[in-house]
């Protein structure tokens, strides 16, 4: 499945650095643009199965005796 987007990207200094970085891997802005997307949403994915597990961890730490510390 093939997904056309179109989109402005205002600032020229991102314009001028997609181009450098296409110029120097002697790629195309469109394979830029792909490996970015696929590095910021596979970090995206790993912060949240953190986040997620540390969740768990917090729940189990979750003392209402620690409480106490609060008006220290």
């Amino acid at each position: 499945m093939s997904t056309r987007i179109s989109t402005d990207l205002e600032n020229p200094v991102w314009i001028k650095l997609l181009k450098l970085e296409a110029s120097e891997t002697n790629s195309s802005m469109k394979d830029v643009l792909i490996k970015a997307l696929e590095t910021y949403f596979a970090h995206r994915l790993e912060n949240k199965a953190l986040q997620k597990a540390s969740e768990a961890v917090f729940t189990e730490w979750n003392d209402v005796r620690d409480s106490a510390y609060d008006t220290l």
